[in-house]
């Protein structure tokens, strides 16, 4: 377990405990407007950039509930999770695992949930569930599915900075896609939701979190100084995997064996790797040629990564099984 002096910039906000012993500390206090606006308006104010985040991080909580926002942002512009200190303990939320699918889940509802609750009472026109405390599971398969699957969640924390923080860590992480997704914060009390896109719904904590992130892409934006090189021409290698990357990815699922559902999710090819032995449609195919198991894949995979994962062989062979052909390119001039 860290200690505070093991860090090497401390993160405040209005409220934050007072912390000896760490080389550096910024402030982040929020500006005027609504939630997301303030807090993004404090985190440009702060003058912290993406390199501070090269070095060990730790965010100074208050008490309540009152970090959650800043601490999405913060993840937002720092593009992972920081650690926290929160009711007198570090927390170290960088080294969880990031695979929110190791946690089992009773399946996909039958019906689609546009809204759900975790936490907090139960919510009239929500369906709500909770988490587990003390002996009992953490999460159960029926509530994983519930925050999984719910395509809006609203989270009710409990009143303990480190608790509230635990919970929207573990939920994100539930909800993860290609990044962790993060919920709305919430009260409970909200009016039963209209839309998709309510804003009375709580604040929305991954609309903080992707506003911090194209904020940081300010910074990579307007880096100078950058040395403009002649184009190193492309290698017969490369311009033979470009070529495989751009077969029809369904071409090629159907070939290892893959088919599509009506819905037009498609059957894993890799059905060891799934509890039910793929049984269920798990993969969508996007616009961009590349696909993803919401169970295998914690990115989306282009054609050669797809067929990489699946036969177990290398890029260039699996460029050959691509392009139907038993090609050897010459390594020497790739």
């Amino acid at each position: 377990m860290n200690n505070l002096t093991d860090y090497v910039l401390a993160i405040g906000t209005t409220g934050s405990p007072p912390v000896p012993d760490v080389a550096k500390t910024v402030d982040l206090v929020p500006g005027d407007g609504d939630a997301i606006s303030s807090v993004i308006s404090g985190l440009r104010a702060s003058g912290l950039t993406p390199a501070d985040f090269r070095a060990r991080v730790v965010f100074l909580v208050p008490e309540g509930i009152g970090g959650l926002v800043p601490y999405a942002a913060l993840c937002g512009f720092a593009g992972r999770r920081i650690d926290v200190y929160a009711d007198g303990t570090v927390l170290e939320f960088s080294r969880l695992d990031r695979r929110g699918e190791a946690f089992v889940d009773a399946g996909k509802p039958s019906e689609f949930l546009l809204w759900a609750q975790v936490g907090g009472p139960t919510a009239e026109g929500v369906p709500t569930v909770q988490l587990g405390t003390g002996e009992q599971r953490l999460v159960s398969p029926e509530a994983a599915s519930v925050i999984r699957y719910a395509a809006r969640l609203r989270m009710v924390p409990p009143d303990s900075a480190r608790d509230a923080l635990a919970m929207f860590v573990l939920v994100s992480a539930l909800r993860r896609r290609a990044d962790d997704r993060f919920p709305y914060l919430s009260t409970g009390t909200e009016p039963v939701p209209v839309s998709k896109e309510d804003p009375s719904q709580g604040i929305d904590l991954e609309a903080v979190r992707r506003e911090a992130a194209r904020y940081r892409q300010e910074f990579r934006a307007a880096r100078k100084g950058a040395e403009v090189v002649p184009p190193v021409p492309v290698s017969a290698r490369n311009k033979r995997l470009a070529e495989a990357n751009a077969v029809d990815i369904r071409a090629l699922l159907r070939r290892l064996g893959s088919s599509p559902d009506e819905r037009g999710l498609w059957y894993c090819p890799r059905p060891r790797r799934h509890s039910d032995g793929g049984e269920t449609p798990s993969m969508k195919v996007f616009g961009d040629n590349r696909t993803r198991c919401h169970r295998c894949d914690s990115e989306k995979l282009g054609p050669v990564r797809l067929a990489v994962d699946v036969l177990d062989i290398t890029p260039d062979e699996a460029a050959n099984f691509i392009l139907n052909s038993d090609r050897v390119v010459n390594m020497c001039a790739a």
